[in-house]
């Protein structure tokens, strides 16, 4: 029989980790509002709960035992201010790192999804659509599946769950589809002032990858179903102005009814009795509701999963995949286990599913190699960026090519990459250049893609000061001979081609200015010349990292390097391999994560670890 399993679960959260005792202190100080300590003090409840709780605060009392929070994950330092939000990450990037962390649970690469579901009600822009926007940080440009975002809170990830079951059901050949809700919450709090709010929500976001099986018993995803409850539709919400409105009293007894009545339905439906649910994982709404939907259900609270909510807070339509992937990776989701999933929320949505944990043994992860039979060109391959380049396209299969000036450098490379094909070229050299294009395009008359990673202050250039170089040299190895090789090689380019660029073009650092002018001559040309590359069908990227602890910031000391980083809002040293991994991607990605993209003319500008002038990285 055809069974729909959750192949690879994974989530992700803000950074920021808020405790009860920071937002309590926020009630001390005026910031917030609302929460009476007295009248706690006063209450028979608080005084009967210390007999067996002792030294618990009142507002500890309240938010982790009566509201059921602990801490929240946020993408903004506390409080949520807009004057915090300018380091942030967007829903698009806390999905992204919740779908990636999907795949790395399964053995499922991204370009075998045939279509991609994404649900939020805080997405980081209007258009093209969160789901179409995440996929391109996974496939290539030439990947046809299709892509549908939903706005929707609590239920979005159990409304799209439902789509998603229907389109492998509709389309035979399908397989696989990714399903997966993202939220910052925090982004609607700006303007609150009640301490409820802060006490309940947290921003994270979470996948799974469903995919159609055969198998000898029914298991996996059983039955799935959604409904709206017109009452709730103007009791919670986000207005205009980006602010949560909330009804507290209709949200939770509505909430509580509509919870009950899904659940009893789906179980019907699935003929199980309340007796046969080996754990219910709710929307984590907080104890208030749950707590009493699990009794009007008979069900035991000890079934009743609340550990998303306590570690995480209520993240809308994620705290269901959060709380899978959390069992998941405790190794808590045994082969047989009956879960019940309900929910209820924002525009009076409300749905339930029911689902056996396969037993099957769980599938292995295994690497990706994107690049496996691409011809990979990289100039500056012996420099410590470079390096780590060649080491990254040889983790990802490519066939790699190399531009060398240093032997003994190149050796020390093929001592981590022993398959890749060197070329020698002395790039201050014209002859030396010449001889070098004539013989890479005699053995390689198809380039897939070129990285251009040379340059002054690399490895390649590194017996020149550029303090001291005069700036006709400079030129030559910063823009001239890059400028001449991509003409030479351009038609034997078929995909994509990078130039390296510096952050020293946003930050000019004393002593640079010839080698700063030659960056960005080649930049210049880069963004004029992607017209030509365009209509090839050629991507081009001008790519910035920001301080890289290799490259420029070996010849600066630990006080320019503070001051560079002081002059492009960059907050930590760059480790070359994560921008290498990063510039890897953006051979065959159109999107990668951590990076700050622009356009200049049709060109990808993409700066990497630092801020211009929009908040964003």
């Amino acid at each position: 029989m055809i069974n729909y399993i959750f192949s690879g679960i994974g989530h992700a959260a803000g950074k920021y980790k808020v405790s009860n005792q920071d937002i309590f202190n926020a009630t001390q100080s005026g910031f917030l509002r609302g929460f009476d300590q007295d009248k706690v003090l006063s209450s028979k409840n608080y005084q009967k709960f210390l007999e067996t709780h002792e030294g618990v605060s009142p507002f500890d009392y309240f938010a982790k035992y009566k509201m059921g929070f602990e801490l929240r994950q946020t993408v903004v330092p506390f409080p949520p201010r807009k004057k915090n939000n300018l380091r942030t990450e967007t829903s698009t990037e806390l999905a992204v790192r919740a779908v990636d962390d999907a795949f790395k649970d399964c053995n499922i690469k991204p370009s075998e999804i045939d279509a991609w579901f994404v649900s939020t009600v805080s997405p980081h822009e209007q258009a093209p659509g969160i789901a179409a926007t995440i996929k391109t940080y996974f496939v290539d440009k030439n990947n046809l599946a299709p892509a549908f975002s939903l706005t929707s809170g609590c239920s979005g990830f159990n409304l799209h769950l439902e789509r998603a079951l229907e389109y492998l059901q509709v389309h035979s050949d399908a397989k696989h589809v990714l399903v997966s809700h993202t939220e910052t919450m925090t982004s609607f709090l700006t303007e609150k002032s009640k301490f409820v709010s802060f006490v309940t929500f947290g921003d994270g976001a979470g996948a799974i990858i469903l995919s159609k099986v055969d198998g000898e018993e029914n298991e996996g995803l059983l039955a799935v179903e959604n409904f709206q409850d017109l009452k709730m539709i103007d009791f919670v919400g986000v207005d205009k102005s980006w602010n949560l409105y909330m009804g507290e009293s209709i949200i939770k007894d509505r909430a509580i009814d509509n919870i009950v009545k899904s659940s009893n339905n789906i179980l019907s439906k699935t003929n199980w009795k309340v007796s046969d649910i080996d754990l219910a994982v709710p929307h984590q709404t907080g104890n208030a509701i749950l707590i009493d939907a699990a009794n009007k259900l008979e069900l035991p609270l000890d079934k009743m999963y609340l550990e998303a909510q306590k570690q995480f807070g209520n993240v809308s339509g994620s705290t269901v995949l959060l709380s899978l992937s959390l069992l998941n990776k405790e190794d808590r989701l045994k082969e047989g286990m009956k879960i019940l999933s309900s929910t209820a929320g924002v525009g009076g949505k409300y749905g339930s599913f029911t689902y056996i944990v396969p037993q099957k043994e769980k599938l292995v992860p295994k690497s990706s190699q994107e690049l496996i039979n691409k011809n990979v060109l990289v100039l500056g391959a012996t420099g410590g960026l470079g390096s780590a380049i060649v080491k990254k396209l040889d983790q990802l299969g490519a066939n790699i090519l190399v531009q060398y000036r240093n032997k003994n450098k190149l050796s020390d490379l093929k001592k981590t990459v022993s398959s890749l094909k060197s070329f020698y070229a002395d790039l201050s050299d014209k002859k030396s250049v010449e001889s070098f294009v004539k013989d890479v395009k005699n053995k390689y008359p198809t380039l897939d893609y070129l990285i251009i990673a040379s340059g002054v202050s690399g490895a390649l250039s590194s017996a020149l000061d550029v303090k001291s170089e005069d700036l006709k040299q400079v030129t030559q190895l910063n823009f001239s001979t890059p400028v001449y090789i991509y003409q030479s090689l351009f038609e034997n380019l078929k995909e994509t081609v990078i130039f390296v660029g510096s952050a020293a073009e946003d930050a000019q650092f004393s002593g640079s200015s010839a080698y700063v002018s030659a960056k960005r001559s080649l930049h210049g040309f880069a963004a004029s010349a992607s017209w030509e590359a365009f209509s090839k069908d050629l991507r081009m990227v001008y790519y910035m990292p920001g301080i890289v602890q290799t490259g420029m910031t070996e010849q600066l000391n630990s006080k320019q390097i503070f001051m560079a980083r002081q002059q492009i809002n960059q907050e930590d040293v760059l480790t070359a391999e994560a921008v290498a991994n990063r510039i890897v991607k953006s051979l065959y990605l159109i999107n990668v994560n951590k990076v700050d993209d622009s356009f200049e003319n049709i060109m990808t500008v993409r700066r990497d670890g630092y801020m211009v002038t929009d908040g964003r990285w």
